[in-house]
Order: structure tokens, then sequence, then C-alpha cells
């Protein structure tokens, strides 16, 4: 877990979606993803893309930690993205790039351009 060093504690989780249309959705998570956090990631985003839109972007650029559970939440999500047609890319921060690239899933996973 990821220690905010002025307060002593873990960055929040934050899922929030930024934007919708019929066909498109972007969801913004910021924070840290963890054992603890992962579990409402999960609901969250799932939650978020059961309408079944087109594309979807989840921007992780403001995630400051993520740990193996949390990867394995994104695994999950770019599954069920895959078997329902939802073409999904994330933008992840340096953080989340990382692990990405350490657990080698960047081929995986979809990046977005920017």
């Amino acid at each position: 877990m990821a220690i905010d060093s002025e307060a002593g504690q873990a960055a929040p989780l934050i899922v929030v979606e930024t934007a919708r249309s019929e066909e498109a959705i972007t969801v913004e998570v910021a924070g840290d993803i963890d054992v603890s956090t992962s579990p409402r990631l999960r609901t969250e985003l799932f939650d978020l893309l059961a309408d079944g839109p087109r594309t979807a972007v989840i921007d992780m650029t403001g995630v400051g930690f993520c740990d193996s559970s949390g990867l394995s939440v994104l695994v999950q999500l770019n599954r069920h993205c895959q078997e329902a047609g939802i073409d999904l890319s994330f933008a992840p921060s340096k953080v989340v790039r990382r692990a990405i690239e350490l657990t080698g899933l960047l081929p995986t996973l979809k990046m977005a351009a920017g």
C-alpha cells in the first residue's frame, strides 16, 4: 500500500465516470489500488460498463499505487470487455504502466493513444 507521506495514510480510491455518450465511456480512477480497494474497483468498473458501450477508456493517470490485485481487476475487465465486444483501453500513470510492463501484461492490455 502506498503511503501519503504527509498524511501518513494510503490515498483513497476514487472511481468517477467523466464522460459518456451512447457509444463511449471514460472512467477516471485515482488513488491507491491494493487488496483492500481492488474489490470496490472491480465492482464499480463492471457496473459502469454494464450497459455495453462500444468503447471504454479507463484513465488511471491519477493512480499512485497498484498491486497485483489491481492488475488482476484490469485483466478481468479486459476479458469481460473482449467477450462483450467493448473496445477497452487504459491510460495508465507511470506507476501503473511500470507494473503492467514488469508483469508482462503490456501485450494483453491495450494502452490509450496519447
